[in-house]
């Protein structure tokens, strides 16, 4: 009877698999020997030792004797010398590869998605194109590479199997939501669309891990059990010492790395969760328009103390939210002319029904830091609706601005001063809102005239209206468009000196930072919030009007997370070296000042630097909820605007 061929190492060996414990062995030479009474006791002793070490929590799907497979396979070692010697499947080479390769990619876009939170340079150069919160790339990332990290688990192959098959699945939905829905194609961009992809290649290359696991379990065991010089100690403390490895491996190893395992899952359907839920918010109908700006272009434009240096950023243009109301219309209006034929309103052939040019005022609204301008121009929007702000020949319109991050704006790798102050003067610019406050160029006598003297409609212009730390942005505003300014009204204001011109934090402020901002803010991103409130019944808009600190909406955390880290800079922030290079140019214009700054010495020094003497009241009992004009002092801010319309 010729001899049967030699069972490769981790093979089912089903002719044999029945047979037990007792199966022959396949000689070198192809004849049968019964293993020798050493090798038995050799190997019983060894599954006496390591029975316990590695119990899995979900066994193979199929019918496979382990103990039988180990037994014959280190017999077969004995026989043809030490394991060390023995070469592993190609199959096994190649799936190393391969994951050494996906955990250096997903390694990759996690340390450079961290870093890009408020790194400016990484993220117009390092990463892909992405306009949303950063927080979806740096968790699929830093879960892809979770993944990979259980390298040929041991415990529980099965059960890294299923999960790796179904945190594939989940990824795959996150990917087909994230590009079908426009406003998360748009906001998160290919950087989210790259990162999924990867994390759906790692999800399927650990399954593949997990069935090689369970096909070659006996030869991925530590060599020191596979040596058939291994002679396990007997006697009651050697028993106790591996009865107590055992637990402790099962604790410790085995019950942890399944955990982590369904812990992945978890965060996998929480994102695609989250990715529907902001699907369905996307539907919110938006006031006014979303424009296009390329702000880093207007910033060297505004600010070229600030373009210097070999690596000064070239940014990639995105999108910020401008709303203006006024007549019942969003857009800007566009007048008729004399003839009846519509022109520009500001054509010099645009009259009024009085015969003189019509004046043309705009509320300019800047919010707290933190808080969706929305929020913070509600009580405008209802003296508007109320018919207070419209009287003769004078047009009063209420504009607020979305900075990068909040409200309907996308986000931005900077949220410095200048930054913002350029991306709202080209939205006002690309909307027609500036021209609209410009004097036609018939009533322009002198082009180079100076630029601190009032536009020559003089009742025309901007009407300022912020709290907190937007004042200190709307001042900047005010230096680059001196002559379209009308007025202001701030409400308890932060002069600049104490928002920006402290001395700069220690830098061994960065690393509770990380865990007291970053990490919140990018833990928004799981939507855990997002989730609890869809549950609770809150609505989409309140959803997308979302605060800074809900832990709602990723992107406003992540623009406070930047405009926190520009301010303490302090001197070295960009808005601290503007502001001293153009403070000089802050018009005199009649002012309001309501309540006293909750930081420094109360806005004294805003009035002194900043109004000056421009300042007309300054009601410093004014106590309005949290900063605003919300209830009973909602009465006073209207007043107060009521005033400033009917100043000439």
């Amino acid at each position: 009877m010729p001899a049967q061929p030699k069972r490769a190492l981790g093979t089912n060996g089903s002719t044999t698999a029945n047979r037990g414990f007792d199966d022959e062995i396949e000689s070198p030479q192809g004849s049968r020997t019964e293993p020798t009474p050493e090798q038995r006791a050799l190997v019983n002793d060894r599954e006496a030792d390591g029975a316990g070490e590695r119990t899995a929590l979900l066994g193979s799907t199929t019918s496979r004797d382990y103990r039988t497979e180990a037994a014959r396979d280190r017999a077969l070692l004995a026989e043809s010398g030490h394991p060390e010697r023995q070469p592993r499947p190609w199959s096994l080479r190649i799936d190393a590869a391969l994951t050494g390769a996906l955990l250096l990619a997903n390694g990759y876009f996690f340390t450079m998605s961290l870093a890009s939170v408020d790194g400016t340079f990484i993220s117009n150069t390092a990463l892909p194109v992405h306009r949303g919160s950063v927080g979806i790339p740096v968790w699929v990332s830093f879960l892809s590479a979770t993944l990979l990290s259980f390298v040929y688990p041991h415990e529980s192959p099965m059960l890294s199997f299923y999960t790796a098959i179904t945190t594939a699945i989940f990824a795959l939905a996150a990917l087909i939501i994230s590009v079908a829905v426009t406003q998360l194609r748009v906001v998160e961009g290919p950087l989210t669309f790259v990162v999924l992809a990867l994390a759906i290649v790692t999800a399927l290359q650990s399954a593949f891990t997990a069935s090689l696991t369970d096909r070659y379990a006996p030869l991925l065991d530590p060599p020191e059990e596979l040596d058939p010089d291994y002679s396990p100690d007997t006697g009651f403390w050697a028993s106790l010492k591996r009865v107590t490895r055992a637990t402790v491996g099962f604790l410790g190893i085995s019950l942890p790395l399944a955990a982590a395992h369904v812990a992945v899952l978890c965060a996998f359907i929480m994102i695609a969760i989250g990715l529907v839920i902001r699907s369905v918010d996307a539907s919110v109908e938006q006031p006014g328009q979303r424009w296009k700006v390329d702000s880093w272009l207007w910033q060297r434009k505004y600010f070229p103390e600030l373009a210097h240096g070999l690596f000064q950023p070239r940014g990639r243009e995105y999108r910020v939210h401008l709303a203006c109301r006024g007549l019942g219309l969003d857009d800007p209006p566009f007048a008729v002319a004399a003839d009846g034929t519509s022109a520009p309103v500001n054509s010099s052939s645009f009259v009024s029904t009085t015969g003189r040019p019509t004046v043309r005022r705009t509320l300019l609204v800047e919010s707290e830091q933190g808080v969706p301008a929305a929020l913070d121009a509600e009580w405008l929007l209802r003296m508007m609706k109320d018919g207070e702000l419209n009287s003769g020949d004078i047009e009063t319109r209420v504009c607020y601005f979305d900075r990068p991050g909040y409200g309907w704006s996308d986000a931005s790798p900077s949220s410095s001063a200048p930054h913002i102050v350029s991306a709202l003067s080209q939205a006002l610019s690309v909307s027609g809102e500036m021209a609209r406050l410009q004097p036609p160029p018939s009533l322009v006598d002198n082009e180079d005239a100076d630029s601190m003297v009032p536009s020559p409609l003089a009742r025309s212009g901007f009407v300022l209206v912020s709290r907190g730390h937007g004042t200190s942005i709307t001042a900047l505003f005010a230096t680059l468009h001196p002559r379209l300014i009308h007025s202001a009204l701030y409400l308890a204001p932060i002069s600049p000196s104490t928002h920006w011109n402290a001395a700069a934090r220690s830098r061994l402020r960065a690393v509770p930072r990380f865990f007291t901002q970053i990490v919140p803010a990018l833990y928004t991103d799981l939507s855990v919030q997002r989730i609890w409130w869809a549950l609770r019944g809150v609505s989409r808009k309140r959803r997308v009007m979302a605060r800074a600190g809900e832990r709602v909406n990723g992107l406003i955390e992540r623009a406070y997370v930047e405009e926190t880290y520009e301010r303490e800079r302090g001197r070295e922030g960009d808005g601290a070296k503007a502001w001293d290079r153009r403070k000089g140019r802050y018009p005199v214009r009649p002012t309001f000042v309501l309540g006293e700054s909750r930081e420094g010495d109360g806005g004294r020094k805003f009035v002194d630097e900043v109004v000056g003497e421009g300042l007309i009241k300054w009601r410093r009992e004014w106590k309005g909820k949290r900063g605003t004009c919300e209830g009973d002092e909602e009465e006073t801010c209207r007043q107060a605007v009521r005033d400033l319309l009917a100043l000439d």
